[in-house]
């Protein structure tokens, strides 16, 4: 998914410097630090890939030393690796990467998710044995999950499906979920503008 996040960085069609300004305080990236990475990838975007101190001290406001200490410190967190490849005339050349803090992003987003789908999970659980007087059995726990994560079923939905099966001779989670599936089919389909990073994060679950 990296490899796709980068693509969408170079096309432009996300932004490399609010995605680094909207979540570098999530990871142990002090403020420096991220517009440092901002820059780097001002430099990878015009195809230069050596990095310059006393250049690059400029666009930062520091002096040379602060530079060189700022872009250590990135190389020993791993937001920053320079290597040596080589050409295909036989020479080797220097060149770095940033790519590390791709990777935490994706990181990050896929625990919030689990996180937030946990949370969601609980609170239907819990509403769900509260009403029907039982616990939920883990193939139970399976259905409720598909109507988190795959149907994106809300839960005032879910309240009303559970209503309706309480009126019922044998009120169960599938009797819910067989109402569920009766009441989605009666919402209609609006075209919906495109988002990127839903159609990424759809892409990343693949």
């Amino acid at each position: 998914m990296k490899e796709i996040l980068k693509l969408l960085i170079e096309k432009r069609i996300i932004d490399y410097r609010a995605l680094v300004l909207d979540f570098y305080h999530h990871f142990d990236l002090t403020e420096q630090e991220a517009i440092a990475l901002v820059r780097l990838n001002s430099l990878l975007e015009t195809k230069q890939e050596i990095i310059k101190p006393d250049k690059f001290s400029k666009w930062l406001s520091l002096s040379v030393k602060e530079t060189e200490q700022l872009l250590e410190s990135l190389m020993n967190k791993g937001y920053l690796q320079i290597k040596l490849i080589e050409m295909s005339s036989g020479k080797e050349k220097e060149v770095f990467d940033i790519d590390f803090f791709l990777t935490k992003v994706i990181d990050f987003l896929n625990e919030s998710k689990r996180e937030i789908y946990q949370n969601q999970l609980s609170e239907i659980v819990t509403f769900l044995e509260d009403t029907l007087q039982t616990s939920v059995s883990p193939l139970d726990v399976e259905i409720i999950t598909d109507w988190v994560k795959k149907e994106s079923y809300p839960f005032e939905m879910i309240k009303e499906a559970t209503i309706s099966a309480l009126k019922s001779n044998y009120p169960s989670i599938r009797k819910i979920d067989q109402i569920l599936i009766k009441e989605a089919k009666k919402v209609p389909v609006t075209p919906k503008k495109k988002d990127v990073l839903k159609e990424f994060h759809k892409l990343w679950e693949e």
